[in-house]
């Protein structure tokens, strides 16, 4: 017969095992790959989700009471931005898209004007370019006022 030991005997010899480290290490990665997955999916989700502005096309409806002097009062009709500026007593309404690559312009109540934040084009309050890349005026919005309501027309003229 055979002196040697076995080394299967040899394999079966148990070495002590940490285990609260190999826990803390499994969660470790798991929550690692649960946060990297998160990171991930957002943005996917929320580029698949579809936005407020193709929900039901609401008409953009102010009270003529609401708008001060001097300030824009912000609103989404069928779908687009609209600004509404009252100067002077006189009411004036935009899209609030720049003519230069479309980023959304904000009214400056300090200047009197509009400002495109994303290359600093800048209009007057009838909307034409004063400054910066963009050379085509804001578009102007219809609207009409009923019963203190100002309402902002569609494309076939209804408000």
């Amino acid at each position: 017969m055979n002196d040697t030991p076995d080394n299967s005997d040899a394999a079966k010899v148990e070495r002590p095992v940490n285990s609260g480290r190999r826990r803390f290490c499994q969660v470790a990665i798991g929550g690692t790959a649960v946060v990297s997955g998160a990171t991930v999916a957002y943005p996917i989700v929320a580029f698949l989700r579809l936005p407020k502005s193709l929900g039901p096309m609401a008409m953009m409806e102010v009270p003529v009471e609401e708008l001060s002097e001097g300030y824009g009062y912000w609103g989404e009709h069928m779908g687009k931005q609209i600004v509404v500026v009252k100067l002077n007593d006189e009411i004036r309404a935009f899209d609030g898209t720049c003519t230069h690559l479309g980023c959304m312009v904000r009214w400056d109540s300090t200047s009197g004007g509009f400002q495109c934040p994303c290359h600093d084009a800048k209009f007057d309050d009838l909307g034409n370019p004063i400054a910066g890349p963009a050379n085509t005026p804001l578009r102007r919005v219809e609207f009409v006022v009923e019963e203190g309501v100002l309402k902002i027309r569609d494309a076939a003229g209804r408000a």
